[in-house]
């Protein structure tokens, strides 16, 4: 018997069906909610970095901010990135 006849034909009859957790159409419009989420809190990172407050305070929002605008990119990045693969 083949490789195909023991091995994957029976894998495949026995395997979940897979069901995506965010459907392939709502991917574009997610991606651009989250890089827009992600350009006004990096923005808003770079705005409290110039502002009058202590030291310590600023660099503490200034972590903050950029650590959120940063997974904001990534998400949308990946969202970005599965919408236009999949559509061109």
């Amino acid at each position: 018997m083949s490789y195909n006849a023991l091995f994957l034909q029976e894998k495949y009859e026995t395997s979940t069906p897979f069901t995506p957790f965010i459907e392939l159409s709502r991917q574009p419009k997610l991606a651009f909610v989250t890089l827009l989420l992600a350009l006004l809190t990096i923005s808003l990172a770079l705005a409290t970095a110039g502002s009058s407050k202590g030291f310590v305070q600023k660099f503490i929002y200034y972590t903050i901010l950029t650590a959120i605008g940063s997974l904001f990119f990534g998400i949308g990045t990946v969202f970005l990135s599965n919408s236009f693969g999949v559509y061109v």
